[in-house]
């Protein structure tokens, strides 16, 4: 596969019925993560859209699929069906499938939807989308229109506002990979590159740069709620041994795991960044100092309900 080109959005559709629009109803809302998934080789090409409720599940179950399509071929049409249940199982495994009930995953091709899994049900709208997608042959920016059109037809004027943000662009030419990542946290926006060669004869595969981005991706997220968790175990918000600690300790042994891989990544092909790897453990120290700050008013509640020690507290 000599080039590549995928881009990762957070996604936000507002669906209003314009007949009650005025009437104070409530509007339908769809939130999604969206990753384009085009794979070039064995004389094949095959385009997936990846959806997901998290951008490190979309990411890492593309990884998987691109793994396969370089060593196997083709994914739809094989004797031996894909087996996209066990692709799915694979990466929601420990982690994410004790601390995600709302995890879900939804695949297309071709705007058909050929796989599908998860805790909670994605959206259907989004299913609508991806058909006007396909008939519109990849126009992605013109599929609402189509969709408004589809309501029109089926008797229903609806106002659709749509609010994107790109989270993820990885681009793989001449041998060398791109990866940029855009973070929106609570926070503060994390924004970083990097570049990745080969070296000592090892080619740059799609899967590594795909399953290195959803390691950032989600280690960002996890250095958050460590933060925020210690946080509030230092201003006694919740109690030691809670399930919300152990959720933090997990999280702490995954981003450990996850760093892990991003070492191995770097030593095995030359890997650059700009304007620096990010540190997890940096992350999770200004965390701590941003939750500080946004705990600030429940804490002074607990203070005066006698649930906390003001001495435990500075202001």
């Amino acid at each position: 596969m000599t080039e590549f080109h995928s881009t990762l959005l957070r996604e936000k559709f507002v669906i209003h019925d314009d007949a009650s629009k005025n009437n104070g109803d409530s509007a339908i809302i769809a939130l999604s993560n969206r990753l384009l998934l085009p794979l070039v080789g064995h004389g094949v090409a095959e385009h997936f859209i990846i959806r997901a409720q998290n951008m490190h599940l979309a990411t890492r179950i593309a990884a998987q699929i691109a793994k396969d399509f370089a060593e196997n071929g083709a994914i739809i049409d094989r004797k031996k069906l894909f087996d996209w249940h066990y692709a799915y199982l694979s990466v929601i495994k420990g982690y994410e499938k004790t601390w995600n009930p709302h995890r879900w995953v939804a695949i297309y091709h071709k705007g058909r939807l050929v796989y599908q899994d998860g805790e909670t049900e994605h959206h259907p709208f989004l299913d609508v989308i991806e058909q006007c997608d396909a008939h519109n042959k990849g126009e992605y920016a013109h599929s609402l229109e189509i969709a408004k059109d589809a309501f029109r037809k089926a008797g229903k004027n609806v106002t659709i506002e749509y609010d994107a943000n790109v989270a993820m662009i990885l681009s793989l030419k001449d041998g060398e990979a791109k990866c940029g990542v855009i973070l929106r946290g609570p926070n503060k926006t994390t924004t970083f590159n990097l570049t990745a060669r080969p070296r000592a004869g090892r080619d740059v595969k799609i899967s590594q740069c795909l399953s290195v981005a959803a390691a950032f991706l989600e280690g960002i997220q996890l250095a958050f709620l460590i933060g925020m968790t210690k946080q509030k175990l230092k201003y006694k918000l919740i109690a030691p041994l809670s399930p919300e600690e152990k959720k933090a300790d997990d999280a702490s042994r995954k981003l450990g795991r996850l760093n892990g891989a991003v070492t191995q990544f770097e030593n095995i092909l030359n890997v650059t960044y700009r304007p620096e790897r990010p540190n997890f453990s940096k992350m999770i120290d200004e965390a701590e100092e941003f939750s500080r700050k946004v705990l600030a008013n429940e804490v002074k509640t607990k203070i005066a309900s006698g649930d906390v020690d003001g001495g435990d507290w500075v202001t």
